[in-house]
């Protein structure tokens, strides 16, 4: 869905992307309150013909590590300080015991493996952000000026007036790692450079977990005179950027990447700024002038992205929806759109699909079924983005739904 991680085995050894360190300042290594790590519950460490192997109950995952892997997990199974655990790292021979440290606890982190004991700070900290999205009102507190520099901004075309709010989250960091809780749990610990993206996975994660909603599709979703044009594709598809092209056409924007589906077969995407890969950089300075924001972040899977102020503020509310397109990139053929038959369709919306109770059931499929097939559908053929947003205009145009 929103910003994907690849699977893969977690090792004990430095996995290096190429992303700098800019967020917080190393602070040194023996000074101030520590940090206290653990396994997360469900997860513990193991051994079979002295392969160490860490057990995820909550993935169904085996995870195969490294000697020094299965030293750290041993130690992190019955909980120990950040301090102690690189002093006996160092003890074991290595040099650069601190940042091969840092980056297994990151990485084994963002898997689900590791959390921090430590609760958030007492207190508003350095700027409180109220922000609205899929139905939710939510609240991120930051404690460290820095990380709301850099995350703040990714979330601010959301914010709305401080009231009541359904979740909080809290963000601050210790011995130069960031945390991140939500409702006062423990800590999750954030890979600096990767920290805005993870947080907005998290706030993803959580509204799809909404009861309140049925389904959450991997669609685009735009709309034009009350009803939503939905843009699905397989990944590279240019879902994002043919979005961001429709946005100089009339169009209106709900989100690029998830779309939330109600009962009533109603559609709301998730508003939150469109995701713009490094290769598309050039494109949309040239197109949006100043709306590209300036920070890179970098997402999970090691992709650097900048994000996208919309022309126009995001309208939030369900709408029915009235166009469903299938993108289908294609370099001969010209630009045209086929009518297409609403099983396949969604057969692909299915195969991305995700719940509240991570299952389809019966009343969710039938809702999909039944707005699908009253939607127009189609399969977009395309090369040329000045071509399709026309066409698409032209669609969405016609008065007819």
């Amino acid at each position: 869905m929103t910003d994907p991680a690849p699977v893969q085995v977690v090792l004990a050894g430095v996995i290096r992307t190429g992303e700098p360190h800019l967020l917080v300042d190393e602070p040194r290594a023996r000074s101030g309150p520590d940090l206290t790590l653990r396994l997360t519950p469900g997860t513990s460490i193991m051994f079979i013909d002295d392969q160490p192997l860490i057990l995820s109950q909550s993935q169904r995952a085996l995870f195969e590590v490294n000697q020094i892997g299965g030293y750290i997990g041993c130690r992190l199974e019955d909980g120990v300080s950040l301090r102690q655990l690189t002093q006996e790292v160092e003890d074991r021979g290595f040099d650069a015991a601190s940042t091969m440290l840092r980056d297994v606890l990151e990485n084994w982190s963002h898997s689900g493996l590791v959390c921090a004991i430590e609760i958030p700070p007492v207190g508003p900290g350095a700027m409180t952000q109220a922000v609205a999205v899929g139905g939710r009102r939510l609240i991120l507190r930051y404690h460290d000026e820095a990380l709301a520099d850099h995350i703040a901004p990714v979330f601010a075309h959301l914010e709305g007036q401080a009231g009541s709010f359904e979740r909080r989250y809290d963000i601050w960091s210790l011995h130069g790692f960031p945390l991140f809780s939500r409702d006062g749990g423990r800590a999750s610990l954030l890979q600096p450079a990767r920290a805005a993206t993870i947080v907005k996975a998290r706030l993803t994660q959580d509204i799809i977990d909404d009861p309140r909603w049925s389904l959450a599709l991997h669609a685009a979703c735009l709309h034009r005179n009350g009803r939503a044009l939905l843009l699905t594709g397989r990944p590279g598809a240019g879902k994002t950027t043919l979005t961001c092209w429709l946005l100089a056409n009339g169009f209106a924007y709900q989100g690029d990447d998830i779309t939330m589906l109600d009962a009533k077969g109603q559609v709301q995407g998730l508003s939150f700024l469109p995701t713009v890969k490094s290769g598309a950089w050039p494109l949309m300075s040239a197109k949006y002038a100043d709306r590209l924001q300036p920070a890179i972040h970098w997402r999970p899977d090691g992709k650097r992205v900048r994000y996208l102020l919309p022309p126009e503020p995001t309208e939030q509310a369900p709408l029915p929806i009235g166009w469903i397109v299938m993108l289908r990139r294609r370099k001969t053929g010209g630009t045209r759109l086929v009518p297409l038959q609403p099983a396949r369709l969604i057969r692909q919306l299915l195969s991305e699909a995700a719940s509240a109770s991570g299952e389809v059931d019966r009343a969710a499929l039938d809702t999909l079924i039944r707005t699908v097939t009253a939607a127009r559908t189609f399969e977009l053929h395309y090369d040329d983005l000045d071509e399709a947003a026309a066409l698409l205009d032209k669609l969405c145009g016609d008065g007819a739904a």
